[in-house]
């Protein structure tokens, strides 16, 4: 009979690492995207929420954000991009990645 360990499953950690950091204090300020995961806001009637996991000045931090142009744009990034380095922007009255 097989053991559990046998079948080599490990979990899968969803969680993300580090403190919280507002996007007001990265804007403009390259950071490095590790991952990411889209979830419905906790506010009512807000739409979608996009959760990073970034690394900024060595440190690995959480970035939290209803930007709908953001959600658009990490979207598109395959898979395989992942991590990659960017800024966020404000262009107008909106954010996206740079």
């Amino acid at each position: 009979m097989k053991s559990f360990k046998d079948f080599e499953i490990t979990p899968v950690i969803e969680n993300f690492v580090g403190e919280k950091i507002n996007t007001a204090k990265i804007l403009d300020k390259e950071i490095v995207v590790k991952g990411y995961k889209i979830q419905p806001s906790k506010f009512e009637n807000r739409g979608d929420r996009l959760d990073m996991q970034i690394e900024y000045r060595d440190e690995d931090r959480v970035v939290f954000t209803g930007g709908k142009y953001l959600i658009q744009m990490i979207e598109k990034v395959p898979k395989d991009g992942f991590p990659f380095k960017t800024k966020i922007i404000k262009n107008g009255e909106h954010l996206e990645f740079a």
